[in-house]
């Protein structure tokens, strides 16, 4: 690729339109790690490579990847930087050399993944457990966007089927009370409507005795699926919609 074509190229992706789904959202306030803790952690992630002499952050804000007759390369949204080479995605334990590779790597359907969402996180089922699954739901119980998706999803819960994941990162303690509080309630049904309300009738006197429901693990899931907004929902197939899709049917509907 002549490196006189890379502003061209950066000038056509900067210039797209991406379609983007309407969603309604409230947004996480996400520590981000410091330069010195990034770099030691890549250090030991690349490690298996030999060893790291230097790491130098580029003032860069966003990457495509470009396939061309000559090659594949990663060029920055300027085009300053043109990175070519073999491109790995580390997770995926595959090499990228064509577009639909990278595609291939932006969706992980839900089965695939090595961890049961409604036994391994602190969760609960909405709407029709006899039907298919449809996806898994990331959501705050103070927020009120998460409150008023899983409103929409009790009002029909016939058609739809998801398994709702606490993710108190928006209320702090008062979040962390009422998700311990609904996912003890002995009447689940009583606490779904809770949880969409913002009411309390399903809850107990105390929660002593009751399981930890795995609470603090299920915050660890927001470094995993990249949560930055919450509701935060992944269909079965892998498709994220990073707050409550405003059409949901629609949203479904090419599962």
């Amino acid at each position: 690729m002549k490196l006189l074509t890379l502003p061209i190229i950066a000038a056509l992706l900067s210039s797209s339109v991406f379609a983007e789904e309407k969603v309604n959202k409230d947004e996480v306030k996400l520590p981000l790690p410091s330069r010195t803790e990034f770099a030691e952690q890549t250090k030991r992630d690349l490690g298996k490579y030999g060893a790291v002499n230097a790491i130098q952050e580029l003032p860069v804000s966003r990457l495509y990847f470009v396939e061309a007759e000559s090659g594949s390369y990663i060029i920055s949204s300027d085009g300053r930087f043109a990175i070519e080479g073999a491109i790995k995605d580390v997770w995926h334990r595959k090499t990228l050399k064509t577009v639909d590779d990278v595609r291939d790597t932006l969706r992980m359907p839900l089965s695939e993944m090595k961890f049961d969402f409604q036994k391994d996180l602190a969760s609960l089922v909405l709407g029709n457990p006899d039907i298919p699954r449809q996806g898994v739901i990331f959501g705050d119980p103070t927020a009120k966007h998460t409150q008023e998706f899983v409103a929409k999803i009790n009002a029909n819960k016939e058609k739809y089927h998801f398994v709702f994941v606490m993710m108190p990162l928006i209320g702090g303690e008062d979040a962390v009370k009422r998700s311990m509080s609904i996912l003890c309630a002995p009447d689940r049904e009583l606490a779904i409507e809770d949880l969409a309300n913002n009411t309390s009738k399903s809850f107990l006197d105390t929660n002593e005795g009751c399981p930890d429901q795995n609470l603090m693990f299920t915050v660890y899931m927001q470094e995993i699926f990249k949560i930055t907004n919450l509701p935060h929902v992944v269909r079965e197939d892998g498709l994220v919609s990073k707050g409550a899709p405003v059409e949901l049917d629609k949203w479904l509907g090419s599962l």
